[in-house]
């Protein structure tokens, strides 16, 4: 597994205590995935959770509850293509997240990946608004706390009121090792249900 190196930046001292954030800053900024997608003209980052309102946003597990130093520290790096029928981002997970010690949550895995597969699906669905109806997960590997890695979601199949997913994570590492990936089924309500502009 490829390690991101921390050191001392040139002009100060190991006295002077580093600001996690700042660190993951220039982590991300490193993450070879992250620079390719910055690049392209296929893929528009945008903002993670600013298409949730803000009583959304404040009641999130993922945007707000599991915020915070040795936890989801910075927000993801999240990508969509044109049709936002893919979507790829980059995530931290901090030490404070784990099932077993020092391997994140299986429940985390799977709601992050639930997340991401709402993103690819309900984008197409009718309203923009869509449920989780069936979440499939399997873990691959474990998913070890204190490192970044790579979330990727793609609609597989359109029909009426369903979409189909799928969406898995692995490493940042220049030949990826797939962690957990999951597929989904999401359902657009009969009656007008919660629109969703991602």
């Amino acid at each position: 597994m490829t390690a991101i190196e921390t050191s001392v930046p040139y002009g100060s001292t190991l006295d002077e205590p580093r600001n996690q954030e700042d660190i993951l800053i220039e982590q991300e900024e490193s993450i070879g995935l992250v620079t390719e997608l910055r690049a392209s003209n296929e893929w528009e980052e945008v903002i993670a959770y600013e298409h949730l309102s803000p009583s959304a946003r404040a009641h999130s597990l993922t945007a707000t509850t599991l915020r915070g130093q040795d936890m989801i520290v910075r927000r993801p790096v999240k990508f969509f293509n044109k049709d936002k029928t893919a979507c790829v981002m980059a995530i931290y997970f901090g030490a404070n997240l784990c099932g077993h010690d020092g391997v994140i949550h299986g429940g985390l895995a799977a709601t992050v990946l639930d997340e991401m597969l709402a993103y690819v699906t309900i984008p197409s669905l009718p309203n923009k608004s869509g449920f989780t109806a069936n979440l499939n997960v399997n873990y691959r590997r474990p998913i070890f706390s204190e490192q970044w890695v790579i979330v990727h979601g793609e609609l597989e199949k359109l029909e009426g009121r369903k979409a189909w997913g799928k969406a898995w994570i692995d490493t940042i590492d220049k030949e990826p090792v797939l962690l957990t990936e999951a597929t989904a089924l999401y359902i657009s309500p009969r009656t007008q249900g919660p629109i969703t502009d991602f």
